[in-house]
């Protein structure tokens, strides 16, 4: 697969910063993303996976249109306000990224209440499948040899973390399985972003996907009768810590990365989260984690570095 867009392999100086900062805020927003299983895990405990997701997109969502409303001003004192003609494909790619967004997160956060954070987080890494195979079908990407030879090793060694409860007949093969749907729904998301990115601005972009997806995830929450907003300090810290550390700073800078890095190798990086999310876990909820689970870590970092490492055939 190509690892930068096209045109922007360069060893021009501009370049070589460009895909600097690139690859800064894409390491930046794996890790305030692997914040968000141990804050959702706090969350839940006032409120459900539904208003957890409504809370988390729709704070985030103010504070891109504050960001947006900065912009907008600055334009106009320099003197360069241009309006956006939003067609009817942008419209549907937003739609499209920001109610299967929401969708992802809500399935997710339930997956977390029904299995460990390890094994929920990084099956929920596991779009590089669903990415790479979405990206070849539908925008006709090519994948280079040792990207894809990556991929496999990484997602060979996801498979691996999974492997303990799918042999068990217990109730966390349903978390794990959940982890899965919300891995396919976040892979859809990520290609109608890279496709967004070629076009608008990463605020707002990020904007509107989450207001489309915290409206779009009311509804459930007024069926589902949860408490729609926490109860305490706590409770209201960690749901402004999941929308500023997780969507608005993660997200929002893997959104910008875009940009400079294809969908595919975004979804491959992402597969270092559950590493970071595991250690976490075990320093917050004294998790313990397995030889196989160690082993299998050790694999995925080595098959991202493959993937992360190659270049175009």
């Amino acid at each position: 697969m190509e690892q930068f867009k096209l045109g922007s392999v360069s060893n021009t100086p501009q370049d070589l910063i460009s895909n600097g900062f690139a690859a800064i805020a894409l390491g930046m927003a794996l890790l305030g993303i692997a914040f968000a299983s141990i804050l959702t895990v706090v969350a839940q405990y006032e409120i459900g996976p539904n208003a957890t997701t409504f809370n988390r997109l729709g704070i985030a969502a103010i504070a891109f249109a504050g960001w947006n409303g900065f912009r907008f001003v600055s334009q106009i004192h320099a003197h360069s306000v241009s309006a956006l003609v939003y067609t009817w494909r942008d419209r549907s790619l937003l739609a499209i990224a920001g109610t299967s967004f929401a969708a992802s997160l809500t399935l997710w956060a339930w997956s977390l209440t029904q299995t460990s954070i390890a094994n929920s987080t990084l099956l929920n890494n596991m779009m590089p499948l669903f990415t790479t195979l979405g990206a070849w079908l539908v925008l006709g990407q090519k994948f280079s040899a040792r990207f894809v030879l990556g991929m496999a090793i990484a997602v060979c060694g996801a498979i691996a973390i999974g492997i303990e409860d799918f042999q068990g007949a217990n109730s966390n093969l349903f978390g794990d399985s959940a982890a899965l749907g919300a891995a396919m729904l976040a892979a859809v998301c990520l290609l109608s972003l890279e496709q967004l990115r070629l076009k608008f601005a990463t605020p707002t972009i990020m904007q509107w996907t989450c207001l489309i997806g915290s409206l779009g995830v009311f509804p459930v929450i007024l069926l589902t009768q949860e408490p729609l907003f926490p109860t305490s300090g706590v409770g209201w810290c960690t749901v402004i810590s999941l929308a500023i550390v997780c969507q608005v700073v993660g997200q929002g800078l893997l959104t910008y990365s875009l940009a400079k890095f294809s969908s595919g190798l975004v979804a491959v990086s992402m597969l270092a989260i559950p590493a970071i999310a595991a250690v976490l876990a075990l320093i917050i909820f004294a998790e313990k984690l397995s030889i196989l689970n160690l082993c299998a870590f050790a694999v995925v970092l080595a098959g991202v570095y493959l993937a992360i490492s190659a270049r175009s055939d």
